[in-house]
């Protein structure tokens, strides 16, 4: 049934009773109070919904009338289009005003996606459905997600391998160091090799670190000969903010403060000790020569005033004798009383006298220094004792035949000079005698100097002191 109003043109669905099938479409108006009808086949309709352009193989465009059969002819059916029902809920929706895209099962109970409209015209009422196999229309996107399975295990294989790389290049120069720092921190101060020449900042902080290991160890060093007594050390602050070099270089110059104290009062106590024994010297020497001395003298006159034999008188007489020459001899070699009357020079010549006398080496002795020099007396014992120690060394070890000995006074210093012909020795060798030692010892006491050279044709020896 047609509703058809007045100047209006109705249109009905004609398509299920024409026997070809083909798409026709029925008008009808009213006209000057008749009717005007006219009938139409479409077939162009057809060829527009068969073009299948942009929906692959598997796509269709059709249109389903309002009983709900085909309009069109289907790709897929050979049935006539009025024998195929169609109630999908594409159509259904459609009709019912709700127009769309979905997944839903077609006529052949396929799965596909249906894109469904209601075309509704002057009483002609079709739904046009446009669908795509679901299988179809999802192979790009299976095929995008193969795509990216493989970019994925492609970026999990690069990050892999950048992670081992970044590993080798990075974390593991990282842990080295770290391990470096332990050990800096226990005291461990070894170079640092690094297993990979790298010119990055990693590189850099391992040039750094060794620095820092180099700068320690020349730390360490300049400590230990401070520790050492080797106050002439130097070190070289890394910058003027080297709080340890200072605190080192401070420590040096307080150490070296304690260390010359320590060399001062060492000195003293040295000084005091051997004027203390020179004094000591010179007291027993004068108890001998004032006490013990008149006491031999009066004993042996007691003896030759004695009624006694001459043969026993005789004897008693030479050993009194013989023991006031040991007495004199003693008591000279204790203090001699010309080193206090006369001074150095010629108390040492009477030295150079007695041995000459009693040995068989010839010493040829030059004094240069008058008796008026004004020479402080404990230069003079000093003097006169270095003169002891090297005659008797000679005399004892040298198996010289001559020696030569000065002594002589210049303005500011005294110089004393001895040299033999005898068969030398080696100076830096520790000897089991205490004559080398002590002359040192006396001559830094009177702060002077000591220069020995010894060959196996003599050896000379000079000192220097100070007198000013």
């Amino acid at each position: 049934e047609v509703e058809v109003h007045a100047g209006q043109i109705s249109l009905f669905d004609l398509t299920p009773h024409n026997p070809s099938h083909e798409i026709t479409v029925g008008f009808i108006s009213i006209i000057n109070g008749g009717f005007l009808i006219a009938l139409a086949e479409e077939p162009e309709i057809q060829g527009i919904l068969l073009e299948r352009t942009g929906l692959g193989q598997t796509g269709e465009s059709y249109i389903v009338g309002s009983d709900f059969k085909l309009r069109t002819k289907s790709r897929f059916l050979r049935d006539s289009p009025k024998n195929v029902s169609v109630k999908s809920e594409g159509v259904t929706r459609a009709f019912a005003n709700q127009p769309g895209e979905d997944l839903i099962t077609d006529y052949r109970g396929t799965q596909v996606f249906s894109s469904y409209e209601k075309i509704e015209l002057n009483g002609l009422k079709w739904v046009i459905l446009t669908e795509i196999n679901h299988q179809e229309a999802l192979f790009p996107l299976e095929e995008l997600k193969n795509n990216l399975m493989i970019m994925l295990l492609i970026i999990i294989i690069a990050v892999l391998v950048g992670s081992y790389y970044l590993s080798k290049k990075v974390v593991s120069p990282v842990v080295e160091m770290e391990q470096k720092l332990i050990d800096m921190s226990k005291g461990i101060l070894n170079p640092i090799y690094s297993t990979q020449t790298r010119h990055d900042e990693i590189g850099h902080m391992f040039e750094a670190l060794n620095k820092l290991v180099n700068a320690l160890n020349e730390t360490i060093v300049f400590a230990g000969k401070i520790g050492a007594g080797n106050f002439n050390a130097t070190y070289q602050l890394l910058s003027e903010k080297d709080k340890l070099g200072q605190a080192l270089k401070q420590m040096k110059e307080k150490l070296q403060e304690y260390h010359k104290n320590e060399e001062r009062l060492l000195l003293e106590n040295q000084r005091s000790m051997l004027n203390g024994e020179e004094i000591e010297r010179s007291r027993l020497s004068k108890e001998m020569h004032d006490g013990l001395g008149p006491m031999l003298t009066t004993l042996r006159m007691n003896i030759q005033t004695a009624g006694l034999q001459n043969t026993t008188k005789k004897s008693l007489l030479n050993h009194i004798d013989e023991t006031i020459s040991e007495v004199r001899r003693m008591s000279n070699n204790l203090m001699p009383s010309v080193l206090a009357d006369f001074g150095a020079g010629e108390a040492i010549g009477n030295l150079v006298d007695q041995i000459n006398e009693s040995s068989a080496i010839q010493i040829r002795y030059k004094n240069d220094m008058p008796s008026e020099a004004n020479i402080d007396d404990s230069i003079q014992i000093t003097l006169y004792r270095i003169a002891q120690e090297s005659l008797n060394n000679a005399v004892k070890h040298s198996k010289a035949n001559e020696i030569k000995l000065s002594v002589t006074a210049f303005e500011r210093h005294v110089s004393f000079f001895v040299s033999d012909n005898g068969i030398g020795f080696d100076p830096d060798q520790s000897t089991k005698g205490n004559g080398l030692r002590n002359m040192r010892e006396r001559v830094k006491l009177a702060n002077g100097t000591l220069d020995i050279e010894s060959q196996p044709t003599g050896t000379t020896l000079e000192i220097e002191i100070p007198t000013a």
